[in-house]
Protein backbone atom coordinates (compact mmCIF):
# COMPACT_ATOMS: atom_id res chain seq x y z
CA UNK A 1 0.00 0.00 0.00
CA UNK A 2 1.38 3.27 -1.00
CA UNK A 3 -0.32 5.30 1.39
CA UNK A 4 -1.28 2.97 4.55
CA UNK A 5 -3.32 5.96 6.50
CA UNK A 6 -5.30 6.97 3.68
CA UNK A 7 -6.29 2.70 3.34
CA UNK A 8 -7.13 2.71 6.81
CA UNK A 9 -8.64 6.19 6.95
CA UNK A 10 -11.26 4.21 4.19
CA UNK A 11 -11.76 1.22 5.90
CA UNK A 12 -12.76 3.44 9.20
CA UNK A 13 -15.70 5.04 7.17
CA UNK A 14 -16.93 1.11 6.33
CA UNK A 15 -16.95 0.12 10.17
CA UNK A 16 -19.49 -0.62 12.42
CA UNK A 17 -19.64 1.37 15.56
CA UNK A 18 -18.40 -2.02 17.14
CA UNK A 19 -16.73 -3.19 14.37
CA UNK A 20 -12.72 -4.13 14.39
CA UNK A 21 -9.62 -3.42 12.04
CA UNK A 22 -6.98 -5.90 12.40
CA UNK A 23 -3.98 -6.00 9.90
CA UNK A 24 -0.71 -7.59 9.89
CA UNK A 25 2.73 -6.10 8.84
CA UNK A 26 6.15 -6.99 8.96
CA UNK A 27 8.20 -5.71 11.55
CA UNK A 28 11.23 -3.53 10.60
CA UNK A 29 12.60 -3.92 14.20
CA UNK A 30 12.50 -7.80 13.67
CA UNK A 31 15.51 -9.70 15.08
CA UNK A 32 17.40 -10.66 11.86
CA UNK A 33 17.57 -6.81 11.24
CA UNK A 34 18.10 -5.20 14.96
CA UNK A 35 19.66 -7.51 16.84
CA UNK A 36 22.05 -9.91 14.26
CA UNK A 37 22.39 -7.18 11.12
CA UNK A 38 22.08 -10.34 8.86
CA UNK A 39 22.98 -7.77 5.87
CA UNK A 40 22.18 -10.60 3.35
CA UNK A 41 18.53 -10.78 5.04
CA UNK A 42 18.56 -7.10 5.03
CA UNK A 43 18.67 -7.08 1.07
CA UNK A 44 16.64 -9.92 0.86
CA UNK A 45 13.78 -8.30 3.00
CA UNK A 46 13.71 -4.78 1.61
CA UNK A 47 13.26 -6.06 -1.87
CA UNK A 48 10.83 -7.30 -0.88
CA UNK A 49 6.43 -6.38 -1.81
CA UNK A 50 6.31 -4.18 0.99
CA UNK A 51 6.45 -0.95 0.78
CA UNK A 52 6.58 0.01 4.78
CA UNK A 53 7.91 -2.41 7.58
CA UNK A 54 6.30 -0.75 10.74
CA UNK A 55 7.81 -0.94 14.57
CA UNK A 56 5.54 -1.53 17.38
CA UNK A 57 6.04 2.06 17.86
CA UNK A 58 5.24 3.10 14.32
CA UNK A 59 2.39 1.28 13.80
CA UNK A 60 0.27 3.07 16.44
CA UNK A 61 0.80 6.19 15.00
CA UNK A 62 -0.22 4.76 11.39
CA UNK A 63 -3.19 4.06 13.67
CA UNK A 64 -3.81 7.27 15.59
CA UNK A 65 -2.88 9.66 12.33
CA UNK A 66 -5.57 7.14 10.74
CA UNK A 67 -8.18 8.88 13.52
CA UNK A 68 -8.58 4.96 14.50
CA UNK A 69 -8.22 3.20 18.19
CA UNK A 70 -5.61 1.21 18.80
CA UNK A 71 -6.85 -1.54 20.63
CA UNK A 72 -3.49 -3.75 20.23
CA UNK A 73 -0.38 -4.28 18.84
CA UNK A 74 1.11 -7.54 19.37
CA UNK A 75 4.52 -9.00 18.20
CA UNK A 76 4.34 -12.48 16.66
CA UNK A 77 7.08 -14.50 15.67
CA UNK A 78 6.24 -16.24 12.36
CA UNK A 79 9.70 -18.48 11.10
CA UNK A 80 11.19 -21.05 13.46
CA UNK A 81 14.96 -20.36 15.09
CA UNK A 82 15.85 -22.82 12.48
CA UNK A 83 15.07 -19.88 9.94
CA UNK A 84 17.62 -17.30 11.80
CA UNK A 85 20.15 -19.78 12.53
CA UNK A 86 20.32 -20.78 8.98
CA UNK A 87 19.83 -17.10 7.55
CA UNK A 88 22.90 -16.56 10.28
CA UNK A 89 25.32 -19.31 8.86
CA UNK A 90 24.00 -19.73 5.27
CA UNK A 91 22.60 -16.17 3.99
CA UNK A 92 19.86 -17.56 2.97
CA UNK A 93 15.97 -18.31 4.02
CA UNK A 94 14.21 -21.85 4.56
CA UNK A 95 16.06 -22.85 7.67
CA UNK A 96 13.13 -24.52 8.86
CA UNK A 97 13.20 -27.27 5.78
CA UNK A 98 16.83 -27.99 6.45
CA UNK A 99 16.76 -27.94 10.20
CA UNK A 100 13.70 -27.97 11.51
CA UNK A 101 13.20 -31.24 11.72
CA UNK A 102 16.09 -31.79 15.03
CA UNK A 103 15.97 -27.45 15.99
CA UNK A 104 12.84 -26.35 16.19
CA UNK A 105 10.38 -27.92 18.86
CA UNK A 106 7.19 -26.00 20.74
CA UNK A 107 9.48 -25.16 23.64
CA UNK A 108 11.81 -23.70 22.39
CA UNK A 109 9.61 -22.24 19.76
CA UNK A 110 7.62 -20.64 22.63
CA UNK A 111 10.69 -19.56 24.73
CA UNK A 112 12.43 -17.49 21.81
CA UNK A 113 9.49 -16.10 20.12
CA UNK A 114 8.33 -14.64 24.03
CA UNK A 115 12.10 -13.50 23.98
CA UNK A 116 11.87 -11.98 20.95
CA UNK A 117 8.43 -10.30 21.81
CA UNK A 118 9.82 -8.81 24.96
CA UNK A 119 12.40 -7.16 22.67
CA UNK A 120 9.41 -5.93 19.71
CA UNK A 121 11.83 -7.88 17.77
CA UNK A 122 9.46 -10.44 16.28
CA UNK A 123 9.43 -10.86 12.27
CA UNK A 124 5.16 -9.82 12.48
CA UNK A 125 2.91 -7.15 14.12
CA UNK A 126 -0.74 -7.48 14.11
CA UNK A 127 -2.78 -4.76 15.23
CA UNK A 128 -6.27 -4.35 16.34
CA UNK A 129 -8.01 -0.82 15.61
CA UNK A 130 -11.87 0.41 16.10
CA UNK A 131 -13.84 3.60 16.08
CA UNK A 132 -12.57 6.28 18.57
Amino acid sequence: MEDPIAILRQLAELLRDDGKIIIEVPNGNEALLSIYKNKAYSEFIYTNVHLYCFTPHTLRLLGEKAGLKVEFVKCIQRYPISNHLYWLAHNTPNGQKQWGSFIDNPLLQNAYEQTLASLGATDTLIAQFSKQ
